[in-house]
């Protein structure tokens, strides 16, 4: 295992070093041989450079370090302490360890996995608040990663926490196009990845805030506002680049092998021929994690998922089934090391490996390739559809479940909106509430959650494929533009206060999460 870098930015922090440091120094002499600690102090006037330097005396064994630079601002400390590393993977975080360093530890191995920008996330299917904000301040929090998902960083749900780490290759192409000083800097990091094609993985953490925080609401809340058109524009400038240089993405071709999976029980198999052939995987491959329609319908599943009581602290499996190239499952907020993506196309479960960090297993969806009772959570997400007889499939993601699993099942909904494109896409059939309910009944699940979603498609898929599109199959992946994009984002937050509160009479999709039905003797 290579060596990591780990910086913490300190600046006035002569109270809070002597509560945390030990830990820091704890953890980095833990890591592989090579590691090192750096503390990057933003100016202190406190005597904080004087005490981090009586720390690091006291523990010799300890590769670790103190860079000296003048009050600039967070932003400009992490990004000057990441750029005097050469460690394979480089992390950071605060001193005030609100991400717990075992919490820390997640989100480097999602680095290690692939290559990437993994970042801590809080408001992720699994994720945990051990102490939350005030109101007030969660609140303008949540306000500003709304105007950022809207601008500049789609898609990310957290872009402010302060845990995030990368293999070297992805810091040296995103630092040099980064020059937020403050706190803003987090945000702007995300924006240039994204620009440049490198995947951002959000990572579910426990995380607790600290009263002692230096974050001034006003005044640092209105510093990042008024940066985010100047992030805006570098990162244009960085996709425009990036597009220049031959289509490449600075992170192409790193070869990353699968983590362990599940207990196996069968061997695995080929899922049913025609579900994915070559050109449907190739669509898969080339949209499933950035295109708006897969990024709302993981956020759909991802509510779901919390509301129904399976989210934190859950440490077990999830298994999406017929999982296509794992760009939705990458987005669904459960823990990277403990997701594992079962599909039959070799290409896509490759794609799953290899991009996403994802434990990927090559079967069929009717016989999964895992031991029976050991996984939490089984998806079958727009699969059955697929389905001759759905129902076996059902029955055995029930096998595979543990005691208190759930399933999760996504399908197109209403007859009516059958189309030229359902047969372009292997469909069997569409969906109503009445047809799902009894293949799940006659499977052994019951519905906790059951409701459409999508009620904004509803319209203009019809006149889509009715009016406008004939015979031609309409899939609906060349419909994107940056505003459709912010568009679907806007109305995705919208209908995912209604999941697991209510039902949706319409949507182009219906969201089932079931449980298996108890049986008495």
């Amino acid at each position: 295992m290579s060596d990591l870098a780990l910086v913490v930015p300190v600046y006035d922090e002569a109270r809070r070093i002597p509560d945390f440091a030990e830990q820091l120094l704890a953890f980095v002499a833990r890591q592989p041989p090579g590691s090192e600690l750096v503390f990057v102090d933003d100016g202190s006037t406190d005597g904080t450079p004087e005490l981090v330097e009586e720390l690091l005396g006291r523990h010799p064994g300890v590769t670790a370090r103190l860079v000296r630079r003048p009050h600039t601002g967070k932003g400009a400390a992490v990004q000057a302490g990441l750029a005097s590393t050469t460690s394979a993977y480089a992390a950071f975080c605060d001193i005030d360890l609100s991400t717990p360093l075992d919490q820390l530890e997640h989100v480097v191995r999602a680095a290690r996995r692939t290559r990437c920008l993994a970042v801590g996330s809080r408001d992720l299917a699994t994720s945990r608040l051990l102490q939350p904000e005030a109101p007030v301040r969660e609140a303008l929090g949540r306000a500003y990663n709304r105007l950022l998902q809207a601008t500049i960083t789609p898609g990310v749900v957290d872009t402010q926490c302060g845990a995030k780490a990368a293999p070297r290759s992805v810091w040296d192409a995103v630092l040099p196009l980064c020059h937020e000083a403050g706190y803003a800097w987090d945000a702007e990091i995300i924006a240039v990845a994204i620009a440049l094609g490198i995947p951002v993985h959000e990572v579910p953490i426990e995380w607790r805030h600290d009263e002692r925080s230096k974050v001034n609401v006003a005044r640092d809340g209105l510093a990042m506002v008024l940066a985010t058109p100047r992030i805006a524009r570098r990162a244009r400038h960085a996709r425009i680049a990036a597009a220049a240089v031959d289509g490449a993405s600075p992170v192409d071709g790193a070869p990353a092998g699968p983590a362990p999976a599940p207990a196996a029980g069968t061997g695995p198999r080929v899922a049913a021929a025609g579900v994915f052939d070559d050109t449907n995987a190739g669509l898969l491959m080339a949209s499933d994690r950035d295109h708006w329609w897969f990024r709302s319908k993981a956020a759909f599943v991802s509510t779901a998922l919390r509301r129904t009581g399976l989210g934190a602290p859950s440490r077990g499996w999830l298994v999406d089934a017929g999982a296509g190239a794992g760009g939705v499952t990458a987005l669904l907020g459960w823990r990277p090391d403990r997701v594992a993506v079962v599909e039959g196309n070799r290409a896509l479960v490759g794609r799953a490996s290899g991009v996403h960090g994802l434990t990927g297993v090559q079967g069929g969806v009717d016989r999964l390739p895992l031991a029976t009772g050991t996984v939490d959570v089984v998806c079958l997400l727009d699969v059955i559809e697929h389905l001759v007889d759905p129902v076996a499939a059902l029955r055995e993601a029930a096998r595979v479940l543990a005691p208190g699993g759930r399933l999760v099942v996504n399908v197109p909904a209403h007859r009516w909106l059958w189309s030229a494109a359902d047969e372009a896409l292997g469909h069997v059939r569409r969906y109503d509430r009445r047809i799902l309910r009894s293949e799940l009944e006659l499977a052994g699940f019951e519905p906790d959650v059951l409701t459409h979603v999508f009620s904004w498609l509803v319209l203009p898929v019809w006149l889509r494929r009715r009016v406008a599109g004939g015979d031609q199959p309409e899939l609906g992946l060349d419909q994107t533009s940056i505003a459709i994009d912010r568009a679907a984002m806007v109305l995705t937050r919208l209908e995912r206060a209604v999941i697991g509160r209510a039902t949706l009479p319409l949507g182009t999709s219906l969201l089932c999460v079931a449980r298996p039905k108890v049986t008495t003797s």
